[in-house]
């Protein structure tokens, strides 16, 4: 079994959707409703646009199971930034967000990048018990669209 990232496009909605809809407490936190319609995630996409940020499925074999987004430039800091890391529901618990993550900081590492920057929702105590273990340290806090969020940071060897 290998953990693959393929990029992501527009005819992929409603992959995309099914592994959103999967996590309705995730759905609520960020967007304020348990369930995603197909011109939430087309609305992702023109974000991704804007803030040139590259979103991709993450495939087990050819299964996707997951959808991981990142940018080099963030739009405060100017650093590479890691801005969705999601897992369908069906296969969480199993390791593969860590494996995700690692995947992408050996990515972000071949790339010669010496630090990632994360926004974590402060009410996500699942991401917060997720990202802190991996060695992310707060930096900052803010309030974005009325909602808190931690910044966070990952100096990498």
């Amino acid at each position: 079994m290998m953990l693959t990232f393929v990029e992501s496009h527009r005819d992929q909605v409603s992959i995309e959707k099914k592994i959103f809809n999967s996590n309705p407490e995730y759905n609520y936190i960020a967007f304020d409703k348990r369930y995603l319609e197909a011109n939430d995630i087309l609305y992702q996409y023109e974000e991704a646009v804007e803030l040139k940020t590259n979103r991709y499925l993450i495939s087990l074999d050819e299964e996707p199971i997951g959808i991981i987004e990142y940018g080099m430039l963030s739009p405060r800091a100017h650093k590479p930034w890691l801005s969705l890391l999601l897992i369908d529901k069906e296969y969480q618990g199993l390791g593969y967000a860590k494996e995700s993550y690692f995947l992408y900081e050996d990515l972000m590492r071949d790339k010669g990048v010496k630090s990632i920057q994360i926004a974590v929702h402060a009410i996500n105590k699942k991401a917060l018990d997720f990202w802190i273990p991996l060695g992310f340290e707060k930096y900052d806090e803010r309030i974005y669209e009325q909602k808190l969020y931690y910044s966070f940071e990952k100096k990498l060897k």
